[in-house]
């Protein structure tokens, strides 16, 4: 392992977090053998803060009450009184709870992803990789969700409040393309996770995963992650069916 780091050549954090965009594979050699995570889990943690702050301040999390009462057929026969009631109060707990959420959230979720993809490249892969570098890997593979925060900020500040929405604030899935009023949630959810960034991150996982394992096609890498991820959405989905 000494000699193959010492073959590789220095990357500072600036090329890593711009390679990422432009030229990924030097980015993922480099991590495969020098395994970090610090700055793209503060930096997307700092944009996760940002845009709950931003939401808060811009939209409102009273818009947002009032808004999945619209959809809720069971919360609609209640009285206006009680609606509003709810909207107060509920308001106010979730806007802390997405505070608490943003500021954990990313290296909750980080570290899962990680766990999971680790088990599933050692396991049907028959890869060898360490937590570290799964966790590396993961963690700059994550990075194209800071445009994609950075963009919902934007079109928030230029969009009306009452027309965001929060769980899909880009025209870039094929869930925008379709009517909520009229196709079943389960269906539109899945139509909201067939998302532009969600592919992006996907092809920099199996790149970073293959580069890393060097066991394995780029193919079988990228159907190793899509396997979790596939699962991921179909359990949303079921789940939005179940409770909506």
């Amino acid at each position: 392992m000494t000699d193959i780091a010492a073959q590789q050549p220095e990357m500072n954090e600036i090329s890593r977090l711009t390679g990422v965009f432009w030229e990924p594979k030097p980015v993922y050699e480099n991590l495969a053998v020098k395994p970090r995570w610090w700055v793209p889990l503060i930096l997307l943690t700092v944009l996760a803060i940002c845009y709950s702050a931003a939401f808060s301040r811009i939209v409102g999390w009273d818009t947002f009450m009032r808004q999945q009462m619209e959809t809720n057929p069971r919360l609609q026969q209640l009285s206006v009184e009680q609606r509003e009631r709810i909207i107060q109060t509920q308001g106010k707990v979730t806007q802390w709870m997405a505070l608490g959420g943003a500021t954990v959230g990313v290296a909750v979720s980080t570290i899962v992803m990680a766990g999971v993809l680790l088990l599933t490249f050692n396991v049907l892969g028959g890869a060898s990789l360490r937590f570290k570098q799964a966790f590396s890997i993961t963690s700059y593979s994550m990075l194209p969700t800071a445009l994609s925060t950075i963009l919902a900020i934007i079109v928030m500040f230029f969009k009306n409040p009452e027309d965001f929405d929060l769980r899909n604030p880009l025209v870039l899935n094929v869930g925008a393309f379709l009517d909520p009023a009229s196709v079943p949630k389960w269906l539109h959810s899945i139509g909201v996770s067939l998302d532009l960034f969600s592919f992006w991150v996907i092809l920099l996982l199996a790149l970073g995963f293959w580069v890393a394992s060097k066991t394995m096609s780029y193919t079988k890498s990228l159907i190793l992650v899509v396997i979790p991820w596939a699962a991921y959405v179909l359990i949303k989905s079921g789940w939005t069916a179940l409770f909506s």
